[in-house]
């Protein structure tokens, strides 16, 4: 199995259509095709229903969904663990947060306890929550979507609430509009099997939304796509808390298509 076929099965798995993931993925239609059979083949079970229209996931996809999100996670999340167990440094404290937290609400967090010789960790949601359940973190700063599953056997403490907000430039927010069902503009999205993207896709489709043209840009990275919208490539969905000293205005959109969530503080139970 190879990470671009997870990131090619998610894709199609959010969007539903083979046209607008192959756009989503910048490659050919019959490129994609191809590359989702072989993701089968190795599966040994067709993962999508190609008769429906839009197209559906299969009782073995709907299984592979949650593994597939997971997977590309935790390969992510495998190289940072890695680098953080051969460190030499003596911790007292291992903290793991999501890379926009670590940027933001940690360090105040830090300074008022007045915290020493602690390491921290970036890694995704379920790295880090993961990384609790096999006591390899005293603690972990997140975000919650709702998923209290996720949270089963930890504790968790509320820190703050964020929501993700579609902003672009002030010459370009206004050129993005909702038009019988349609978002409309220049538009850059999370990749596929990011949780701030599942949570996007989730919440166009409750709105029966879709994204009318292909995106300028694909990140799995808020600060990267907050970084290309400061530059006036596009819109993004940015956190709340990325954007205190960011020169971005909200986009000429509905106020139900921001994303509410809290900020967690989890530690083992």
């Amino acid at each position: 199995m190879e990470l671009l076929w997870i990131d090619d099965f998610l894709a199609l798995a959010e969007t539903r259509n083979f046209t607008r993931a192959a756009e989503i993925r910048f490659t050919t239609q019959s490129a994609y095709s191809r590359r989702v059979q072989r993701l089968e083949e190795w599966l040994g079970a067709a993962l999508f229903d190609r008769e429906t229209r839009p197209v559906a996931l299969t009782p073995a996809g709907e299984e592979f969904l949650g593994r597939a999100r997971r997977l590309r996670e935790e390969i992510f999340d495998a190289r940072r663990a890695v680098l953080s167990a051969s460190s030499v440094f003596k911790k007292s404290l291992r903290v793991y947060a999501t890379n926009t937290l670590a940027a933001t609400l940690l360090p105040s967090w830090i300074a008022e306890r007045g915290l020493e010789n602690y390491s921290l960790i970036v890694a995704s949601i379920t790295g880090c929550l993961g990384a609790l359940r096999r006591g390899q973190a005293d603690l972990a700063l997140v975000p919650h979507f709702g998923d209290e599953e996720a949270l089963a056997g930890l504790k968790p403490e509320e820190l703050a609430e964020d929501r993700l907000i579609l902003v672009a430039s002030p010459k370009l927010a206004s050129s993005v509009t909702l038009s019988g069902g349609k978002l409309k503009g220049r538009l850059m999205v999370y990749a596929p099997g990011t949780s701030y993207g599942a949570q996007i896709a989730a919440l166009l489709a409750s709105h029966g939304a879709t994204i009318e043209a292909p995106p300028v840009c694909e990140s799995a990275s808020a600060e990267a796509l907050l970084a290309q919208a400061i530059a006036g490539f596009g819109a993004a969905w940015i956190p709340r808390l990325l954007l205190k000293d960011a020169a971005l205005t909200r986009c000429d959109v509905p106020a139900f298509f921001d994303a509410p969530y809290k900020i967690l503080l989890v530690r083992a139970a």
